[in-house]
């Protein structure tokens, strides 16, 4: 079901992106706006403690069940074009972006709908080395790997492979559990998580070297391309344990000034060094999506950048539903350099024209004085 909610809500929205104006762009927003509910039709409501439903899980009461969106009988598309036509403009703002006061923006809490019975989401988890929780019992925690480099030096596929088998069946299990990331204490665990990170190491001053498995972009992709097909293997049913994004798309390489640094990259080296780990892994491991980088690439934030998220992943990789979220803040940076966006509305609809969703921290469409109809 949430694959298939991408799938539509995805559509919906590439009919909608060509158009330009300001105007006519914020009148488009209401297509992407959607993209937050993918999610939620398979994991919605946080249940008391002690609950023997998962945490988020939705279609639980008897007044969500009254409406179609909840009706197993109907097809999945069915469901979903139910659901949105329940849904108000103002709605669907709230479910596209955090709110501080449901819980930390960086972990990116978006709203539910009350009226529905249509609770809320906490998208962020990240499983690049473990799923990221709150230790069990006193020392029962989640398992956590070796780091992604010296995995990458074993060049063991199957330990890939096995590495993503057991963050997603420990995320799968801690979801079943109410169990929390440790972060919050509104911060309950879902089924998306973020991680592998596969950008390339460059520079040992770059400080987050550790995270990544390599500076070999064929080795980052057969890695990540294990990993992910590990954490989404799917059941009897064809329902994947978790639902995987790869971080952090592209050219992510250097900590200082980021948010607002830029980086001129040739066409070699787009497709020799920064693209050719991702379309291994986009291709072959078949992940949900991808978290955009800070960065920009020749001026152009990865974030709001037509060429990396549409021409490359969605119609060269053919990938037409791959699901892209900023990383924290990524939407205010470009108020600042190198872009300088002349208001929030400007960023925001920057950020949708290019098909980026589920703004991590980014606050301005769930202020009223952004929402735009």
């Amino acid at each position: 079901m949430y694959l298939l909610v991408v799938v539509q809500l995805q559509r919906w929205w590439l009919m909608s992106i060509r158009i330009r104006q300001e105007k006519e762009i914020a009148a488009t927003m209401k297509y992407t706006i959607l993209l937050t509910g993918i999610a939620l039709l398979l994991l919605i409501s946080t249940p008391p403690a002690n609950s023997l439903i998962p945490t988020y899980h939705g279609c639980i009461t008897s007044k969500a069940k009254s409406y179609k969106y909840c009706d197993t009988t109907l097809s999945n598309e069915e469901r979903i074009d139910s659901l949105i036509s329940e849904l108000t403009l103002e709605e669907k703002v709230n479910l596209v972006a955090p709110d501080s006061a449901l819980g930390s923006t960086c972990n990116d809490h978006t709203h539910g709908v009350d009226r529905l019975d249509f609770p809320p989401y906490m998208w962020l988890v990240e499983t690049n080395t473990a799923a990221a929780s709150k230790c069990y019992t006193e020392n029962v925690c989640a398992t956590t790997f070796n780091g992604p480099l010296g995995l990458g030096a074993s060049f063991n596929r199957t330990v890939w492979f096995q590495k993503g088998q057991v963050i997603s069946t420990e995320l799968r299990a801690f979801n079943n559990h109410n169990w929390p990331r440790g972060t919050g204490n509104q911060d309950y665990i879902g089924i998306t998580g973020y991680g592998p990170n596969i950008n390339i190491a460059r520079d040992p001053r770059f400080g987050r070297t550790s995270e990544l498995p390599g500076e070999d972009p064929y080795l980052s992709g057969h890695y990540a391309k294990n990993m992910v097909r590990g954490t989404m293997e799917t059941d009897k049913n064809g329902h994947p344990r978790m639902l995987t994004y790869l971080k952090h798309f592209t050219a992510y390489s250097t900590e200082t000034n980021r948010g607002h640094d830029t980086y001129n990259i040739s066409m070699h080296d787009f497709f020799d060094t920064y693209l050719a780990q991702y379309k291994i892994a986009f291709t072959e491991g078949n992940p949900v999506g991808a978290m955009c980088s800070y960065n920009a690439e020749n001026g152009h934030p990865s974030c709001a950048n037509d060429f990396i998220l549409n021409q490359v992943v969605r119609k060269r990789w053919n990938q037409p539903n791959a699901h892209i979220t900023t990383d924290c803040g990524a939407v205010s940076n470009m108020l600042g350099p190198p872009v300088n966006a002349p208001s929030n509305i400007y960023a925001t609809a920057w950020s949708k024209y290019y098909c980026t969703t589920v703004m991590q921290t980014n606050t301005l469409l769930t202020k009223k004085n952004s929402i735009i109809i």
